[in-house]
């Protein structure tokens, strides 16, 4: 149906830009006017590149706290479902719901306090002043975060979180690591890559970025390690990324 009114409901188990497409308000076609950073060609996009999300058993949990930032927030919990993760989001308040940086409320699924019993194929931590510093001071994401790395298992962080939370934790003392390119958050970091051109750090099963604009590649690449580069190409093809293969982990 051509109503925008269906729109709400076809987006629950679609793509938005199928959604968009059948609301009428959008047409397919070649991409125009934004590249991402060494990116040279447009894409075109085909409607078999865009697919019913089917959910896996691959767990990732995203712990939010006032002041998190809220593109990077939403970019990491959107791609992972995307890509077919049972996405937890877990609040370090003492309330569900949450005031991001710029005012946004973001309702968590569950205390983060809930989530200490259960497996995490990834814990996915965005940026954001003070909201860095809120996760940092949950000693519940304290004792995740080292159980996860003393499983040698992915954690991905962004923006100040690899500063203000994995550094403070002691989760980088033998790891490479980015983050937001700001003197503050660069010399918490013992190993730190501060390059424009390397948005997105793997080191080990810890995965760094930079910021706000370098949060879908880093969600992309945190979909490549989860689920392979078949689906990571698939995904930036539907949102319109032509992914620059030096950004991608190796196979």
């Amino acid at each position: 149906s051509g109503d925008p009114t269906n729109l709400q409901t076809f987006c629950l188990t679609h793509d938005f830009e199928m959604a968009f497409a059948a609301a009428g308000s959008w047409r397919l076609g070649r991409t125009s006017g934004f590249h991402s950073p060494q990116v040279c060609n447009t894409s075109r996009v085909s409607r078999k590149s865009m697919s019913v999300v089917v959910m896996s058993n691959v767990n990732v949990l995203v712990p939010v706290g006032n002041g998190s930032e809220e593109i990077e927030t939403v970019t990491i919990i959107d791609t992972l479902v995307r890509a077919g993760a049972n996405v937890t989001v877990a609040s370090v308040e003492e309330d569900l719901q949450v005031t991001a940086s710029r005012g946004v409320k973001i309702v968590a699924d569950k205390a983060i306090g809930d989530c200490l019993d259960s497996p995490w194929d990834l814990i996915a931590l965005p940026g954001g002043m003070p909201g860095a510093e809120n996760l940092r001071n949950s000693s519940d994401l304290a004792h995740l975060l080292k159980h996860q790395n003393g499983q040698d298992k992915r954690i991905g962080a962004i923006c100040a979180s690899p500063a203000v939370v994995l550094a403070s934790h002691g989760l980088l003392n033998d790891r490479q690591a980015t983050c937001y390119p700001a003197p503050q958050f660069l010399d918490q970091l013992p190993n730190p890559i501060d390059d424009d051109d390397v948005p997105v750090v793997v080191s080990g099963n810890i995965t760094t970025s930079r910021g706000p604009g370098t949060a879908l590649v880093f969600s992309l690449n945190l979909v490549h390690q989860l689920f392979g580069k078949a689906k990571a190409d698939e995904l930036a093809a539907v949102m319109l990324l032509d992914m620059n293969e030096s950004w991608m982990p190796s196979e």
